[in-house]
């Protein structure tokens, strides 16, 4: 037997002779190559986030903190990218073995929930590092429709899922979570993300709204004066709202006013940096400012979520799509038009 396996099975029986301990939890281990380094754990119980620094002796560690219910934890090298996801709760024991060049592959002894969790990572470290968001999503839908009673399915909705341009999805798979499973501090903020996107409010009808234009005018914007509308809000990267510019462009080009009305609403802090912005277009299509940002109030009611963010409304107002993607809106503005036959 290696003098690492004589370590970790040491801690392992500690861990087991010692729990029972309700006040608090523990996590030892040993992390390659961190030496004596400063090892950081870092956890949100009850809303506020708490941060606890050890040193390492030959990489090897132990921290003993405070989790009332379950929390979502992350251990990093001297406050680095994070090496171990964890749930930490009261009474709870975790020994980890873990490889800073190969986090995903860490072995964690402990509760059946972390070890559910430090299994899911192992087994789909390729797809969580490839980065695909379509593979990914469906690696923890898998999962969480297989593991509906542990919180390794709330801790991996809430760190893996990419709830961007997904949230009813994402709220569905919660909805499978028995609720024992998804404490408040295991969800962080993610609920409060999604009820932004998924409220009532942000997903109605939209509705006739006076914007400010450029020459000091006014764009009177009503869904019902054409077949379809895309409101397109851009912020002051130009970069990013360089990207945005083709699809505008092409729609524009390729459809009358009658079709598709095309507005381009800029959130920029001011006036002057939204013209600075635009004074060299040759816009084809509408082109707005938001006084106030997304907090105007025509804006606010829609719950912009970030930029750029796009909003695809029929004839009646109705709201077909919200996202990110400029693509994925060109691609739905043109299937929708060509579906529907012209009056």
């Amino acid at each position: 037997m290696t003098a690492k396996s004589i370590f970790m099975a040491a801690a392992t029986l500690i861990a087991l002779t010692s729990c029972g301990n309700s006040d608090s939890f523990r996590i030892s281990g040993e992390i390659k190559d961190a030496g004596a380094k400063t090892i950081e754990l870092t956890y949100c119980p009850g809303g506020e986030v708490k941060r606890i620094t050890v040193k390492a002796v030959d990489g090897k560690f132990a921290i003993e903190g405070e989790a009332p219910q379950p929390a979502l934890g992350f251990l990093s090298v001297s406050g680095g990218v994070p090496v171990a996801t964890l749930i930490v709760e009261n009474g709870e024991e975790t020994v980890c073995e873990i490889d800073v060049e190969k986090p995903a592959e860490a072995k964690i002894k402990g509760s059946r929930d972390n070890e559910e969790l430090a299994a899911f990572l192992r087994e789909n470290a390729r797809t969580l590092e490839a980065g695909n968001p379509n593979e990914i999503n469906a690696a923890v839908a898998k999962f969480v429709g297989a593991h509906r009673d542990s919180k390794a399915a709330t801790a991996i909705l809430v760190t893996r899922f990419c709830s961007t341009d997904n949230e009813i999805a994402a709220d569905s798979l919660m909805s499978l979570i028995s609720p024992s499973a998804r404490s408040s501090a295991l969800l962080l903020n993610f609920s409060a993300a999604l009820a932004s996107q998924l409220s009532a409010e942000a997903r109605a009808d939209i509705v006739a709204m006076s914007l400010y234009g450029r020459n000091d005018s006014v764009i009177r914007y009503n869904p019902f004066r054409q077949k379809c509308s895309l409101l397109a809000f851009v912020g002051e990267n130009k970069a990013c709202r360089d990207s945005v510019l083709p699809v505008l462009r092409a729609l524009s080009k390729d459809f009358d006013h009658k079709l598709l009305k095309t507005v381009e609403i800029s959130t920029a802090p001011d006036s002057a940096t939204w013209r600075r912005l635009t004074e060299q277009d040759s816009a084809s299509w509408s082109q707005a400012w938001a006084p106030g940002s997304v907090a105007a109030p025509n804006v606010r009611r829609m719950a912009v979520a970030r930029v750029p963010f796009f909003i695809i409304a029929d004839s009646t107002g109705r709201q077909i799509h919200r996202g990110s993607s400029a693509r994925v809106a060109e691609r739905i503005v043109r299937d929708y038009i060509k579906s529907k036959p012209t009056n």
